[in-house]
């Protein structure tokens, strides 16, 4: 489901600021696309993949606030308490979907309420739900290319 409420954004941009600034990244961003709300059930996952683009949103897009940007912030909140689903973990991954690396669990987005904010090239995951429901919000916030 997507959701394009404006009091969302004015509650959750104010987070993607304080997490831009304080990791040091002072992305530049004028944007947030439409949020997406999730909801994951038994056995549902996402797979690794990374929010943003080589090429940025086209000229002749629908929307001007899209022309020419690309995904620079991305943004998850929890919304289920963590009793309430097993599995489902939120997890990072260093450089590509086929390094050998180990991914990262992020734990700090297992309770309600809790956020992440991180670069939209980060490679990440959901993992399979294995009892309950996940819900989550994901929102990307968009600017002009880094080059």
């Amino acid at each position: 489901m997507w959701l394009d409420e404006k009091w969302i954004y004015k509650e959750l941009h104010p987070y993607i600021n304080i997490a831009n600034q304080n990791a040091g990244w002072n992305f530049q961003w004028d944007f947030s696309e439409q949020c997406q709300f999730t909801k994951y059930e038994l056995n549902q996952y996402y797979g690794w993949h990374c929010d943003s683009f080589y090429e940025p949103y086209a000229n002749d897009h629908n929307n001007l606030n899209f022309r020419g940007k690309i995904r620079k912030l991305s943004m998850t909140v929890c919304l289920s308490d963590e009793k309430d689903y097993k599995g489902g973990e939120f997890e990072f991954q260093p450089r590509s979907e086929d390094d050998p690396n180990p991914s990262i669990e992020c734990k700090e987005v297992r309770q309600k309420g809790s956020i992440v904010v991180f670069p939209s090239f980060v490679w990440h995951r959901v993992k399979p739900v294995t009892e309950g429901t996940r819900y989550s919000l994901v929102m990307w916030s968009l600017g002009r290319p880094f080059i």
